[in-house]
C-alpha cells in the first residue's frame, strides 16, 4: 500500500510540481563567446600587420599569442560587467551596451599584445585593430544587430 502511494506521488504529483519551477534564465547570445575567443584568426591577423609594415617575422608570435590571450575575453568581459546593474551581458542581454563592452575588451587585449611586442607606435597600431575591426564587422552585426554599426570605425 505505501509503494502504491510513493509511485503515485512520484508518477503524478512530481511532474507538476517540478514544472511549476520557475524557468531557468537562458544563456546570453551564443555567438558572443564566439566572438570572445574566436575574433582574432591568425590570417586576418597577419593580414593586418603585413599592411601595415609589421616585420614579417613578428607577424607568427604577434597572432599566436593574441589568439591565446583570446580566451581571457569572456572573463574579462565578466569583470567589466560585474557591478554594472543591470549587467547588459546577462538575460536579457542588452545588445548594444554588450557590443561595446566586447569592442573595449578585445582593444584592451589587442593594445596589450601589440606592446608585448615592442609595437606600440600610434596610430599604426589603432590601425591595425580598426582593420581587423572592419573585417569582423559582419560578425558583430549578426550577432548584436544593426546598433553594432556604430562601432564602425571611421577612416579619414
Amino acid at each position: 500500500m505505501i509503494i502504491k502511494h510513493l509511485l503515485f506521488i512520484v508518477v503524478i504529483i512530481c511532474p507538476f510540481k517540478i514544472s511549476a519551477l520557475p524557468s531557468v534564465a537562458r544563456d546570453p547570445v551564443p555567438c558572443l563567446h564566439d566572438l570572445e575567443v574566436n575574433f582574432f584568426s591568425a590570417e586576418l591577423v597577419n593580414q593586418a600587420l603585413s599592411l601595415y609594415g609589421i616585420r614579417q617575422e613578428l607577424w607568427a608570435p604577434v597572432s599566436n599569442r593574441l589568439i591565446g590571450k583570446s580566451l581571457e575575453i569572456p572573463r574579462l568581459m565578466k569583470i567589466k560587467t560585474a557591478y554594472m546593474v543591470p549587467n547588459p551581458i546577462e538575460y536579457p542581454m542588452n545588445r548594444a551596451a554588450t557590443a561595446k563592452l566586447l569592442k573595449e575588451a578585445l582593444l584592451q587585449v589587442f593594445t596589450e599584445n601589440m606592446l608585448f611586442y615592442g609595437i606600440n607606435q600610434q596610430p599604426t597600431s589603432d590601425f591595425i585593430f580598426d582593420y581587423i575591426f572592419t573585417k569582423q564587422m559582419p560578425l558583430f552585426v549578426r550577432c548584436f544587430g544593426e546598433s553594432a554599426l556604430e562601432l564602425q570605425p571611421i577612416f579619414d
